[in-house]
């Protein structure tokens, strides 16, 4: 690429909307002359920790830095980068996927305080962040980050701050398979259901009948299944409310749970506990419409 190339003119210049990667490449443009022009500012920085870090980083993929100011004589500089993961995947049992992938959508952002051209020498800000969908599988802000050691710096602590994650988000991805097994153990008692999360298995709807009472069974299931039980709600299919909208119980989470129970034993208890208990929803539903 020449210098022609590093202007946004470059693209401005016979703009055309029938080339759509002209916008891509513009934007990706501006981008990375910010990116410039935020690590001359953090270069500029006179302490000698952020240079330090500076210096140790330079290998590290995808690394970003800023320098905000905060106020009057205060500022931060800030990097994030992705951390790499390698891990199991999830579905490589039920397709024909690889059985292991590398997972980068976690980044570390760090920020280190600058008063008066000094950052001093405590631990800097440190926040884990990931895409919103991935919470379905791995929460993030459930994580608790290893300690920041006297003297550490972050290219130390990346590789330790990796283990970890990577053995967290490796039980959480078994928590995947977990929740399937239970899912499935449902259908032999409550029958098979009208939905299901076939991809994270947090959500199942299930039809079911106890004598003449026919209602959905609403489950959700938490990321840290098994150790947190399931949640659920009934919801009636024969009583509606004035607006035509079927009535729901409340919701369900003080029956008897034990994580270190088989499937099926899980799915038992719950059958039973549903068996007595919706007998008083349905009590509950005749009670609101004969008030009506």
């Amino acid at each position: 690429m020449d210098d022609s190339e590093l202007s946004p003119c470059y693209y401005l210049r016979d703009w055309t909307v029938a080339d759509p990667t002209r916008l891509l490449k513009l934007i990706l443009l501006i981008r990375g002359l910010y990116l410039q022009y935020q690590r001359k500012k953090v270069e500029e920085v006179s302490d000698e920790r952020v240079r330090f870090e500076m210096s140790t980083m330079a290998a590290i993929q995808g690394l970003e830095m800023c320098v905000t100011t905060i106020s009057e004589g205060m500022e931060e500089v800030n990097f994030a980068f992705p951390l790499v993961l390698e891990m199991e995947n999830p579905h490589s049992a039920t397709n024909s996927q690889s059985s292991s992938i590398t997972c980068s959508d976690i980044s570390l952002q760090v920020k280190f305080p600058v008063r008066g051209g000094q950052s001093g020498g405590g631990a800097p800000q440190l926040k884990l962040v990931a895409p919103e969908g991935m919470r379905d599988v791995f929460d993030v802000d459930d994580v608790k980050l290893p300690v920041w050691p006297e003297h550490m710096c972050l290219v130390e602590y990346k590789p330790t701050l990796e283990l970890t994650l990577q053995q967290q988000v490796r039980e959480a991805r078994a928590s995947v398979r977990l929740r399937r097994n239970f899912v499935e153990a449902l259908f032999p008692f409550f029958g098979h259901p009208l939905e299901v999360d076939t991809l994270y298995y947090r959500k199942a709807s299930i039809l079911t009948s106890f004598g003449v009472f026919t209602f959905l069974v609403h489950f959700v299931l938490p990321i840290q299944f098994p150790k947190i039980q399931p949640s659920f709600t009934f919801q009636s299919s024969q009583h509606f409310d004035a607006r035509g909208k079927p009535l729901v119980s409340r919701l369900y989470q003080d029956y008897p749970w034990s994580p270190r129970w088989e499937a099926s034993e899980m799915a038992q208890r719950i059958f039973d506990f549903v068996a007595e208990e919706c007998l008083a929803f349905k009590r509950s539903c005749g009670d609101i419409l004969s008030q009506r």
